[in-house]
């Protein structure tokens, strides 16, 4: 039981967010198609030159991917809205520069029909 004890490591918060910046710049740096919790660790094991596979690292590790692909879910979310909103009104004809010239025209031959029409009928 003392030996347990004896082999846990106590990490400062100095070292614990030098860990979590590492692992989010080579998240940031990786093809989140590509990098999985294990690579992040090893190259952060490496660059830090520190053996995170042991706990407590591996719990902190953990904690930074999964705070970055959060992040990163929330982002691509707010961009597919963004890019949803886009293609709605590309298609609905408010996109394109020649689309709303057209647009544009056909709303003053409509105000001139409804000038004319008041007109006459004054």
């Amino acid at each position: 039981m003392e030996e347990e004890e004896a082999r846990e490591v106590v990490i400062d918060n100095d070292l614990k967010k030098k860990i979590k910046e590492t692992v989010k710049k080579i998240l940031k740096r990786s093809s989140l198609l590509e990098i999985t919790e294990i690579k992040a660790r090893e190259e952060a094991s490496a660059e830090l030159d520190l053996d995170l596979s042991r706990d407590p690292y591996n719990l902190i590790i953990r904690e930074a991917v999964d705070t970055f692909i959060e992040k990163a879910i929330m982002t691509i979310e707010t961009e597919m809205g963004k890019l949803h909103t886009q293609i709605v009104d590309d298609v609905d004809g408010g996109g394109t520069e020649k689309t709303t010239k057209t647009t544009t025209k056909k709303k003053t031959k409509k105000k001139k029909k409804v000038e004319e029409a008041e007109s006459s009928a004054a």
